[in-house]
């Protein structure tokens, strides 16, 4: 495993999200997640705004397998040779809801985005093993 590029922190509603998950499908949000933490800037398909959702700027990883999308949002907020992404979503693929819920975090963190990442910073690892 490569050293992490980028500091995870989680939206307090997304680490629901991810202890609401099946045990079945942790394991595979897990991996996602360690890959972020190398290759946030790398992986993830874009997002554009819609009618009902502003995500520009952030993206998405499908886990099928898992039935789950991670919605996430690489900022330039610099600690020490790390970027931090900021994760606003783990859920279900029910297309519409996970990105209305994306969306609403979206605009809280666009509004500010130190106090959203300073709300989330307690989050940063949610009981993964090393």
């Amino acid at each position: 495993m490569s050293k992490a590029r980028f500091e995870i922190i989680f939206d307090p509603d997304a680490v629901k999200g991810y202890e609401k998950l099946d045990n079945s499908v942790v394991n595979i949000v897990d991996n996602a997640i360690n890959r972020l933490e190398e290759r946030a800037d790398e992986i993830g398909k874009d997002l554009s705004n819609y009618q009902n959702t502003k995500l520009a700027g952030c993206k998405e990883i499908k886990l099928r397998s898992a039935g789950v999308r991670i919605i996430f949002k690489v900022t330039d907020q610099i600690v020490n040779i790390l970027q931090v992404v900021y994760v606003l979503t783990i859920d279900r693929r029910d297309k519409e809801q996970v990105f209305r819920n994306a969306n609403k975090r979206y605009q809280n963190f666009k509004t500010n985005p130190r106090k959203a990442i300073k709300a989330g910073k307690y989050s940063v690892r949610i009981n993964k093993s090393e």
